[in-house]
């Protein structure tokens, strides 16, 4: 009698963790739409955002305000070689102006564009040549090396894009930037790589561009080596100066190379008589 008591007792906390399990509400359903038009659509007024639901696969965000959608919007996330990671995270900060101290453009000297991808520790600029870095306008942080969401061109709206940022179109980024405080909750679903795996990855290429870029310096190196050997002439060269060398003009820096000795003619009157032998 007794046994069966703490059977019954057992079941009965089974039976209550399982309802408790079930109580639980899932997450929202995509919302169905005929037709999907490209930027998006707030309908929140001045509501928060409480949370988002990122999913990579429809490059689509839908926006909650607790359990109602205020909102959608198309996104470009990263492209395969440069996946955006998947999993739960949180808007750690929002600057509006920010500029990646990673991707940009790359110019020679004279301002001519030599790299429009140009990404630093992986490219190497020309001598005298400038970065100019890539614009993330309403950036709002989602790990701290770097991914987050921002305004960035979105070629083909469906279609994944990015370095592994979450590229926001003109039109909604400014929207979300607004109603969404910092500590908001972010959950990328999809096909990519979880947040450990991502940074695995990340490492592996970060050693990869750094050989490159050590490669690159190397063969800049060497290539000014042999054009400064191009033009430079042997002591002997008979290219070279001719009559020896004469000492530095007075009073020039030190290191001054010597110049090679003139001759000097002294000017005689046509008139003049013969010299004495």
């Amino acid at each position: 009698m007794r046994a069966a008591l703490v059977l019954g007792t057992m079941l009965l906390a089974v039976s209550c963790q399982s309802s408790r399990k079930k109580e639980l509400p899932p997450p929202p359903p995509e919302p169905v739409k005929e037709v999907w038009k490209y930027p998006g659509e707030w309908t929140g007024g001045k509501k928060p955002v409480t949370r988002m639901v990122v999913n990579v696969d429809v490059q689509r965000a839908m926006l909650y305000n607790g359990k109602n959608l205020v909102g959608w919007t198309y996104f470009a996330s990263g492209i395969p070689t440069f996946p955006t990671p998947t999993g739960e995270f949180k808007i750690l900060e929002k600057v509006k102006d920010k500029v990646s101290n990673l991707y940009g453009k790359g110019f020679d000297k004279d301002g001519k564009l030599v790299n429009s991808d140009f990404k630093q520790g992986r490219d190497l600029l020309p001598e005298g040549g400038r970065f100019e870095p890539a614009k993330m306008t309403y950036f709002m942080r989602l790990t701290g090396d770097g991914v987050g969401m921002h305004i960035g061109p979105i070629p083909k709206p469906g279609r994944r894009a990015s370095h592994g940022c979450i590229r926001l179109p003109a039109k909604m980024a400014p929207i979300l930037f607004e109603h969404t405080p910092v500590g908001t909750a972010v959950t990328i679903t999809g096909s990519g790589p979880d947040y450990k795996t991502y940074l695995k990855e990340a490492a592996e290429k970060a050693k990869a561009n750094a050989e490159k870029l050590a490669a690159s310096k190397k063969k800049a190196a060497e290539a000014a080596a042999a054009a400064t050997s191009a033009t430079t002439l042997a002591p002997d060269d008979p290219n070279g100066p001719k009559g020896g060398v004469t000492t530095p003009p007075l009073g020039a820096p030190l290191g001054t190379p010597a110049s090679p000795p003139v001759e000097v003619k002294t000017a005689v009157p046509a008139n003049a008589p013969p010299a004495n032998n």
